[in-house]
């Protein structure tokens, strides 16, 4: 990795990860989580995304059999922009980011099947 043009200066946890920054061409690589923030690197392409602690409004967390499974999560940023990562080892990168964000910024994701089941209850 090229250190210059890094968000963190120290690297507390990487994790290989999926972007789904566009839906129709997932992207694999590194997710890193550092002291200044979330970084992805992709694998194929020379792109990156740095998300400042700062910038971060909440992580909605993708769970699944009842918290048991989480699949990855949402990042959504002060710009209004969400961030789709899909992480082998989730749940490790989720305590690393409880470090440095509060409690109240996690949130669960809620999942199209209880979308639809809330749906039909209110109908």
């Amino acid at each position: 990795m090229n250190d210059e043009n890094m968000l963190n200066k120290k690297i507390e946890f990487m994790s290989r990860a999926n972007s789904k920054l566009n839906p129709l061409a997932p992207q694999s690589g590194l997710l890193i989580i550092g002291d200044n923030g979330v970084e992805f690197r992709s694998e194929k392409s020379p792109g990156y995304v740095q998300i400042p602690w700062s910038s971060i409004v909440q992580i909605r967390v993708q769970m699944f059999f009842k918290g048991r499974y989480v699949r990855g999560f949402f990042i959504e940023t002060d710009e209004n922009q969400d961030f789709e990562f899909i992480v082998s080892n989730a749940k490790e990168v989720l305590r690393k980011m409880r470090n440095h964000l509060g409690r109240e910024q996690f949130v669960r994701n809620p999942s199209n099947l209880s979308q639809i089941f809330h749906r039909k209850k209110n109908s």
